[in-house]
């Protein structure tokens, strides 16, 4: 059977009951009225917890508002300084004196723009490096052998990657942040798997902030069925949503698939006005670790 895929651990959670306790994984919530702002901690601290949630033993810390869509000024500071201080929790007791602070995707094209774009309002100088290194079809290298050819010249204590994911539901495109300290596949979101970003590979720790902002045309046909079948199952007596009522997620996830052409299953779609929020969330991702860098090298 397929799975639904996400690069989100907050998802792959969701895939249980909220009432059943997954051995190996824990879970935090946090709620900021103002903001309207839900912070939620994954942690996975061992290789059953790992196995189970199909992501390596690690941290996630994922915030979510609509409010990162379109943010006023004051609103992104408050956003960024909450981004700043889950930076600083998940590189609590590190020694950091020198960051490089990578940029990935392409710049031309917008959804897959957000690394490029916040690296361009990065304050770079003493201890802090940046890159954009730009993805194959652009420069002819991998972007794993761009970062480590990078990493054995300046040898920088903390790697920090910025890229756009996907996500399994549609609510959650440009509205969630995740920083992870377990790195990053460039390219997973869309079945374009590259060598990964992290610590085994590169010898360093590698923090990762990343943004969904696409999902798959087999994402939103189930989206709307699913909403489609809560609605007639308040119906009485609804013969169609009796079919569906002992599916599990990634059952009807697969039938609806299979309902799709093969031209429509390939495609990932974006928000309209995904200019204007490439913009804000890069000068609030941009904002955070510029603050995080301040902090934690001076």
């Amino acid at each position: 059977m397929k799975n639904i895929y996400t690069d989100l651990a907050l998802e792959e959670r969701e895939r249980f009951q909220k009432n059943v306790e997954i051995e190996g994984v824990e879970i935090n919530k946090k709620y900021d009225r103002n903001l309207k702002m839900t912070t939620t901690v994954v942690d996975i601290v061992s290789e059953k917890g790992a196995e189970t949630m199909g992501k390596p033993i690690g941290s996630y810390i994922t915030i979510e508002t609509k409010k990162l869509q379109k943010q006023r000024e004051s609103e992104r500071k408050k956003i960024a300084k909450q981004l700043s201080e889950n930076l600083s929790e998940i590189t609590k007791g590190d020694s950091i004196k020198n960051v490089l602070i990578v940029g990935l995707g392409n710049s031309l094209a917008t959804p897959d723009a957000l690394g490029p774009k916040t690296i361009e309002e990065i304050i770079s100088g003493e201890g802090v490096y940046c890159i954009a290194p730009g993805v194959l079809a652009q420069t002819g290298m991998e972007t794993y052998s761009v970062i480590k050819g990078i990493v054995n010249e300046i040898n920088p204590d903390l790697i920090i990657a910025i890229d756009s994911l996907a996500a399994r539901s549609v609510r959650r495109i440009t509205t969630t942040i995740q920083v992870t300290d377990t790195g990053i596949t460039p390219g997973s979101g869309i079945g374009n798997h590259r060598k990964g970003l992290n610590k085994e590979n590169l010898g360093r720790k590698v923090i990762a902030i990343g943004v969904p902002m696409v999902v798959s045309g087999a994402t939103i046909v189930n989206d709307t069925m699913e909403k489609l079948i809560g609605i007639l199952s308040t119906l009485k007596n609804n013969t169609i949503a009796n079919i569906f009522k002992d599916y599990t997620q990634e059952e009807k996830y697969q039938l609806f698939e299979e309902l799709l052409s093969e031209e429509t299953e390939q495609m990932f779609v974006t928000p309209k006005d995904v200019d204007e929020i490439v913009e804000n969330l890069s000068k609030t991702i941009a904002h955070s670790l510029n603050e995080f860098c301040r902090q934690a090298l001076f």
